[in-house]
């Protein structure tokens, strides 16, 4: 009867054994789910914030470029308005040098609208390749989801086969128990009949208190297996629930997040298609207001047209915009690959008129004229810096760094160079083999910088002297 009652506490711990356990896995499942909920909420965060300040900083190079031309607006405004109070009449030699000039003008409104136009499509190209990688980003999180749910089954059907292989040895051992009992109990009633006239009375009380403890233990047993069936079922609902909560909670995010990418791209576009026609539109009155004025006007003295043509030569080297395109490209991690292929880059600090390209490291030239280089590198440790700058494949400057000790030891190392480009030509930056550079995100130590410096025939054709050549 001990050894009996010894067992059934022993199945009893067990039960309370594996009760734990099963509490302890779903805590640890519950543990994880939140962690990589969070991760998901974070990296949704920073994409939030990616796509924000890149909104920006859109935002902000085109009321930048909007304010320099209604600067160059009211700067020929108020040109026109000052030459028109000092003179009463024109001659026609001076009217056919400002038809002249308005055609100029009227040709490089087109070149500017070109310009404009090319712009619009590489803004738009910018966020086609946005859109593409959200959705690619999405893929990739429906990807992790699909992942996690087919986790969550694995685990579920496992801990149901070690629930029904745990209830089946359960059921076993009850079962060898209630045959071992049977046997001890064909034994009492065989020793019972053998010695019934000496102790009838004692044996029936003993086998009736035996009966009663077996059927509340099985009692016990019966409701332990219930309310294991039941917290198995719960848990099972628990982990559906929050499964699905997570994936609508996923799909919500990326709903909300492309909209307001649609958003976003619909007012810019609305915006740089409005600032467009009403450049456009201010030129055509800029020019029918000069024209108006000419027709209006009878004769002017010498010495007012040579400072109008003065001036004009001035307007006309002011127009070509020297200094008015450049970028700063840099690097904020090692490059350790070995060589023989064009450097890249993490991004630009400026990027005035659009000419670099940070991903594939290479700057279109916008506009015919003369282009300073300058690019400044930290050379790695136990790695050599030969290095070149090429257009269009053809090498401008050469420039390297090796043999510290062999090669164990950083240092800086750069080169710059002037040269003459014609609009479109490319300028990338090529490392050959064994180069290596050290870059860390909180030291940029490669800078890759370029400046327009003059158009073509600048200043070319002047009068009294002042023509400037580019020395050949």
């Amino acid at each position: 009867m001990r050894k009996q009652k010894k067992k059934i506490v022993d199945t009893s711990q067990k039960i309370q054994e594996v009760l734990l356990l099963l509490v302890s896995d779903n805590d640890d499942l519950r543990s994880r789910l939140e962690k990589e909920a969070a991760e998901r909420t974070k990296e949704t965060a920073e994409l939030r914030d990616r796509l924000d300040k890149e909104t920006q900083d859109l935002k902000d190079r085109l009321e930048k470029e909007i304010a320099e031309r209604k600067a160059d607006r009211d700067k020929l405004q108020a040109a026109i308005n000052d030459n028109a109070s000092k003179g009463d009449d024109a001659m026609n030699d001076l009217r056919d040098l400002i038809i002249q000039e308005r055609d100029e003008r009227t040709d490089q409104a087109g070149k500017m609208d070109t310009f404009f136009k090319d712009e619009n499509e590489a803004r738009k190209k910018n966020l086609d390749d946005v859109n593409e990688w959200i959705g690619v980003e999405n893929a990739q999180r429906q990807k992790e989801a699909e992942e996690l749910r087919e986790r969550m089954e694995r685990e579920k059907r496992e801990l149901q086969e070690f629930i029904d292989k745990d209830n089946k040895r359960m059921a076993d051992k009850i079962d060898a128990e209630n045959n071992e009992r049977q046997k001890q109990e064909e034994e009492m009633k065989k020793r019972l009949k053998d010695a019934q006239e000496a102790s009838e009375n004692g044996t029936i009380q003993l086998y009736k208190k035996m009966q009663g403890e077996n059927l509340a233990r099985e009692a016990e047993i019966a409701e332990l297996r219930d309310r294991l069936n039941k917290e198995k079922a719960e848990l099972g609902e628990r982990l559906e629930k929050e499964k699905n909560e997570m994936k609508e909670r996923l799909e919500k995010e990326n709903q909300e997040l492309k909209d307001k990418l649609a958003n976003e791209k619909q007012f810019l576009q609305g915006n740089i298609d409005g600032n467009h026609n009403h450049a456009n539109k201010r030129i055509s009155d800029l020019a029918e207001k000069l024209a108006g004025m000419l027709k209006n006007g009878n004769t002017a003295m010498k010495d007012l047209t040579d400072r109008m043509i003065k001036e004009n030569e001035l307007l006309r080297s002011l127009m070509s915009q020297p200094l008015s395109i450049y970028f700063d490209a840099y690097r904020t991690e090692d490059y350790e690959l070995g060589g023989e292929e064009y450097l890249t880059f993490t991004g630009t600090r400026s990027n005035l008129g659009g000419g670099m390209d940070a991903k594939s490291g290479v700057f279109t030239a916008p506009m015919a004229g003369a282009y300073m280089f300058t690019i400044h590198i930290c050379i790695h440790d136990m790695k050599k810096g030969l290095l070149s700058l090429r257009c269009n494949g053809n090498e401008l400057a050469s420039f390297y760094d090796q043999n510290h000790d062999s090669n164990h030891k950083n240092s800086m190392v750069g080169q710059s160079v002037v040269a003459d480009l014609s609009q479109g030509d490319k300028v990338q930056v090529y490392m050959y083999t064994h180069t290596g550079m050290m870059d860390k995100r909180s030291n940029w130590f490669t800078h890759f910088i370029g400046m327009f410096l003059r158009p073509k025939d600048f200043m070319l054709g002047l009068e009294n002297g002042l023509e400037v050549t580019n020395g050949h």
